[in-house]
């Protein structure tokens, strides 16, 4: 591969999917009996295959061409109409989905190793899939029996498309304070009426159909989050026989012009301007936040796949560029003036930016196929006790995911950036594209602070920080493993310090909730975050490491090496070279990359509070 080519770290997502979670094993579960290891095998080369060949050759174009907004509608890039098509016809953009509506039914694991490739195929056309799909389910959930025929086959069929829409331009993450109103008619239905801005997708030339999931306050409810209503509303009104009625008098006036990810209009949509607009419920009045959560929490980890999936392609097109670029002699030649030039790669500060890259993805993977196979765990086991605790890692990991994978992902293309120099800065190289595609990641969804805020305020706080302690238990309970592998006892020393530090911090929030409040409690939320999140990923990436220990000296005793004999040995086996790397970058994740965010906490654990004080 080159450095301007698609390319995403397959051998780790298959280690991650098969060697580490066993993903096949759901297949035991009748709902997911169609979905064994040949089966996932195959989905995930198809759908690598999908992405290099018909959605990765559009990126570029995408971002060029841009949308506007043209004669009442959302004029798309036309390279993104039959990649669009296709994706719908090859089951990829509703993958998940449920199959008695027209969806695959798969694990929610494989459609993230999908997603992963799709997104660094082309980040645009993938934010359709999610959202959409995202819509289904919402109304699969809340919806009458008339709203799911009506408009979810559609959905997943790519005819129609979903978006949600909580935002208003006075209110932005304060979706509380929405002036979007709703009239009830007597039949069920109500009058919408007001305006949301920054929709994903609000409309768009390549579907028939959009149907907003519409967040209202009807008429007399209590001000506040708890007073808003979820509606489905389409853009035109849908026959008994599934063809386009009527108007239903909604208007995206225009989009937003944006830093990147060109390919998505981010569109103003105005409901009822001609007061004709007319939606139906999901879910009863008043309980729009607590159903409006389920996509919220869907399209978390799916944002969250963007700083994985583009941190991925960063990472693999910088390591084949340092590969190709020949400059300067080798560190320990430099007196030498007639040595040749070496390939950047050969260079010490060159390496240590790769290892960086490549530890930081590891650990985004982890950390989202952890989530991802928890859901599925979840969906096929009828224990509610085992149900309930892993609901309650996911909630604990779905901040982390959204905020801590999309802030890394952004370090690892910046990292990217760097190592190609100069041209990294121009579009001859698609750094440039994949910084700017992904700054929205962190924003989307509630921004990075606004997951802080809910892991410290909300998620540590829930029943007395019963969560909290759960996960430290859980890693508590790995530790004494690593003692049987002896690579891993002395960097599970090291780690064992990190959760002693993170337990600390948590132990003392009440103290600072004394001093200071709540202020001084989330003043430090965001920091806290990031280095939570690396703490997680570094006990995922440690089992991950046990796994690759015990199958690397499982291929030696079957080859007959001994340790003298490895170095040769991990030249000639590229399996054994990957379970040596596997080992490697979990030693650097855990003794280079964690102390990057423990220190973050550095004015957390002085109890610094500037930042209350000053007055600006």
């Amino acid at each position: 591969m080159g450095s301007t080519d698609f390319a995403i770290d397959s051998q780790d997502i298959r280690f991650v999917v098969r060697e580490w979670l066993h993903a096949e094993q759901l297949s035991q579960h009748s709902r997911f009996e169609a979905f064994d290891a040949d089966t996932l095998d195959l989905m995930l080369q198809e759908s690598e295959k999908f992405s290099a060949e018909v959605l990765f050759p559009t990126r570029t174009e995408t971002d060029r061409e841009g949308c506007r907004v043209e004669d009442g509608r959302v004029r798309m890039p036309k390279c993104l109409k039959g990649p669009y098509q296709q994706s719908y016809k090859l089951g990829w953009g509703s993958l998940c989905s449920d199959p008695d509506y027209g969806g695959q039914g798969a694990p929610v694991t494989l459609g993230l190793a999908v997603s992963e490739a799709t997104v660094a195929g082309n980040q645009a056309i993938t934010s359709f899939f999610a959202l959409t799909s995202g819509a289904a389910r919402l109304i699969l959930s809340f919806g009458a029996q008339d709203l799911k025929d009506r408009y979810v086959p559609h959905l997943l069929s790519g005819r129609f498309n979903g978006t949600m829409c909580l935002s208003e331009a006075h209110a932005g993450s304060d979706v509380g304070a929405a002036l979007t109103s709703a009239v009830p008619l007597g039949d069920g239905s109500y009058r919408i009426k007001g305006t949301k801005s920054w929709i994903s997708n609000g409309d768009a030339d390549l579907v028939e159909n959009t149907i907003h999931a519409v967040l209202a306050r009807v008429e007399g409810a209590p001000a506040g989050t708890k007073g808003l209503t979820l509606f489905a509303v389409p853009r035109v009104h849908v026959k008994d026989d599934g063809s386009l009625g009527d108007s239903n008098d909604v208007d995206v006036p225009s989009i937003e012009s944006k830093m990147g990810l060109h390919g998505s209009p981010t569109c103003v949509v105005k409901f009822g301007e001609n007061d004709g607009c007319i939606g139906w419920p999901l879910g009863g009045e008043g309980q729009g936040m607590p159903c409006m959560f389920q996509m919220m929490n869907e399209a978390r980890i799916g944002t969250a796949t963007i700083g994985l999936g583009i941190g991925s392609l960063a990472a693999q097109n910088t390591t084949a560029y340092a590969k190709e670029r020949v400059q300067g002699p080798h560190i320990t030649k430099m007196s030498d003036p007639d040595t040749p030039r070496v390939p950047i790669i050969e260079h010490p500060a060159v390496r240590f930016n790769l290892l960086q890259m490549r530890a930081r993805v590891e650990a985004m993977r982890a950390l989202m196929f952890k989530a991802t196979f928890l859901l599925d765990e979840i969906s096929v086991t009828d224990d509610p006790e085992m149900q309930a605790s892993k609901q309650n890692l996911v909630d604990l990991l779905t901040p982390m995911c959204k905020g801590w994978c999309t802030e890394v992902g952004l370090e690892v293309v910046q990292t990217g950036i760097q190592v190609l120099g100069g041209v990294g800065y121009t579009k001859d190289f698609p750094m440039e594209q994949l910084y700017r595609d992904l700054r929205v990641a962190p924003i989307y969804e509630g921004t990075t602070d606004i997951q802080a805020l809910d892991l410290v305020g909300r998620k540590m706080m829930q029943n007395q920080g019963a969560l909290f302690v759960a996960l430290l238990q859980q890693i508590g309970e790995f530790l004494p493993s690593l003692g049987e592998h002896p690579r891993l006892a002395s960097l599970g020393k090291i780690y064992e310090n990190y959760c002693d530090t993170l337990s600390d911090l948590a132990l003392g929030t009440q103290e600072v909730m004394q001093i200071r409040g709540i202020e001084g409690v989330v003043l430090h939320a965001t920091p806290f975050l990031m280095f939570c999140s690396s703490v997680t990923a570094g006990w995922l990436l440690l089992q991950q490491a046990v796994v690759a220990h015990d199958r690397l000296e499982k291929l030696k005793h079957e080859h007959g090496i001994g340790d003298l004999d490895t170095a040769e040995f991990l030249k000639e086996n590229p399996q054994a070279r990957f379970y040596e790397n596997k080992l490697i970058t979990t030693q650097f994740f855990v003794e280079a990359v964690i102390p990057q965010y423990e220190g973050l906490m550095a004015a957390a654990k002085r109890r610094n509070y500037d930042p209350l004080d000053i007055v600006f």
